[in-house]
C-alpha cells in the first residue's frame, strides 16, 4: 500500500517534471500565438499541485488531522484546476476568452479562498485541532469547486463542438484525432470535480486512489496540450477554423440544414465536373482545395454542401470512393485491398475498412467474393 508520504512526494515530483516540460521543453515555432500562453497557464498549475505537496509533506498536515489537509488541497488545487482548465480552453478558442469568463472562474475561485482563509483567521480553535466551523467551510469551498470546474466544462464543452463541427466540415474524414484529448481532458476533469465533496474527507485507500486518478487527469491534460501545441495539428485545426464560414455555432448550423435538393444549377454543374475527372481520389483533400479545384467560392460549395444530402465534404467524398472502390474490387481482382484502398483516395486499411463496412454493410473481401 503506498504510504501518504509516498504519494506526496511522487505527486510533487511528477507535477515538476511536467511544469519544467511545458516551460523549457517547447520548440520555438511553438512559442508564440495562444498555445504559448495556454502551456504557461498549465504549467502555473502544475506548479502549484507541486508547492501543495511539498507543503504537505513539509508540515505534515495530513498527519495534523484532516481538516488541516484538506485546507490546503482546496487552495491549492482550486486555482490550479483553474489554470489547466483554461488553459485548454484558451487553445480551443485560439485565446478568445472574453473578461466576463475569466471574472466568472476566477470569481468563484477567489470567494472559496476568501472563505477558507477567512474562516481560519478568525476561529478561535487552534489550527492544530480539528475545527468544525473549518470543515463546513471546507464542504462549502469543495462544492464552489465542483460550481468553477462545472462552468469550465461549459465553455468547453460549447467550443469542443464548435471545433468539431468546422473541422467536420472542413477535412474529407472524421478528424477528431487532431482534438480528441480535448473531450478526454474536460470529461475526466469535470468528473473528479463532482467526486472531490465525496472523498476529499476521506483516508486511505479511497483518498490514494482519488489522488491518482487526479494525478492521470492532470498528466494527461498537460501532456496532450504539450503533444498537440509541439504537432502540426493544432496548424491543421486552426486552418480550418480559419475561414469565417466555418465559425458558425453548432444550434445556427442545424437550422440551415432543409432537406431540399441545392439550387445553384452553377455549383451543381461544377460539383459534376469535379466528379468526372476524378479528383475525389486524391488523398489529404479539404474543403478549401476541393473549391479550388472546382473554381468556385469556397462559402457557396460549403452551403451547396449543407443542403445536399451529403450534409459535408467527407459525406460527399466517402461516398464516391466508397463507390468507385465497389468497382474496382469487381474489375480488379488481382489487386490487394490495400491497392484498393489507395488508389480510392482512403489514406489507411484499417479506415477503409471501416467506413466501406459502414457503407455496404459487408467488408471489402467478402463484397468482392459475392459479386
Amino acid at each position: 500500500m503506498i504510504t501518504v508520504g509516498e504519494m506526496q512526494i511522487s505527486g510533487m515530483l511528477t507535477m515538476l517534471v511536467l511544469s519544467v516540460m511545458l516551460v523549457m521543453g517547447v520548440p520555438s515555432r511553438s512559442r508564440q500565438g495562444s498555445f504559448a500562453k495556454a502551456r504557461w497557464m498549465m504549467a502555473a498549475g502544475t506548479g502549484l499541485i507541486a508547492l501543495q505537496f511539498l507543503l504537505q509533506h513539509s508540515f505534515g498536515f495530513r498527519e495534523m488531522g484532516v481538516t488541516q489537509a484538506v485546507l490546503c488541497n482546496l487552495l491549492f488545487f482550486t486555482p490550479a484546476s483553474l489554470l489547466c482548465g483554461m488553459a485548454v480552453l484558451f487553445v480551443q478558442r485560439q485565446g478568445h476568452v472574453s473578461r466576463k469568463e475569466w471574472l466568472g472562474v476566477s470569481g468563484i475561485c477567489a470567494l472559496s479562498a476568501i472563505l477558507l482563509i477567512g474562516v481560519t483567521l478568525l476561529d478561535d480553535t487552534p489550527f492544530q485541532e480539528e475545527s468544525m466551523a473549518l470543515r463546513t467551510a471546507e464542504y462549502v469551498s469543495s462544492m464552489l469547486y465542483v460550481l468553477m470546474q462545472s462552468f469550465i466544462f461549459t465553455m468547453q464543452y460549447k467550443s469542443y463542438k464548435q471545433l468539431e463541427l468546422a473541422v467536420g466540415e472542413y477535412y474529407d474524414r472524421e478528424r477528431r484525432d487532431l482534438f480528441g484529448w480535448m473531450g478526454m481532458s474536460m470529461k475526466a476533469m469535470t468528473l473528479l470535480a463532482f467526486i472531490v465533496p465525496l472523498v476529499i474527507f476521506m483516508q486511505g485507500a479511497p483518498l490514494v486512489l482519488f489522488s491518482i486518478g487526479f494525478f492521470f487527469a492532470i498528466s494527461y491534460s498537460t501532456i496532450s496540450l504539450y503533444t498537440y501545441g509541439v504537432s502540426k495539428d493544432v496548424e491543421r485545426v486552426e486552418e480550418a477554423e480559419a475561414s469565417e464560414e466555418l465559425r458558425v455555432k453548432s444550434e445556427e448550423f442545424a437550422t440551415e440544414i432543409t432537406q431540399t435538393r441545392p439550387h445553384d444549377p452553377a455549383i451543381t454543374e461544377a460539383v459534376d465536373q469535379w466528379i468526372e475527372s476524378g479528383h475525389y481520389r486524391e488523398h489529404n483533400l479539404t474543403l478549401g482545395i476541393v473549391a479550388r479545384q472546382m473554381a468556385v467560392p469556397q462559402k457557396q460549395l460549403q452551403e451547396w454542401l449543407r443542403q445536399s444530402e451529403y450534409r459535408k465534404l467527407a459525406g460527399l467524398v466517402t461516398t464516391l470512393r466508397i463507390k468507385e472502390a465497389q468497382r474496382v474490387l469487381v474489375e480488379h481482382r488481382d489487386w490487394s485491398v490495400e491497392s484498393v484502398a489507395d488508389y480510392c483516395g482512403f489514406n489507411d486499411r484499417k479506415y477503409f475498412h471501416q467506413v466501406f463496412q459502414q457503407y455496404t454493410g459487408t467488408t471489402p473481401a467478402k463484397y468482392q467474393a459475392n459479386n
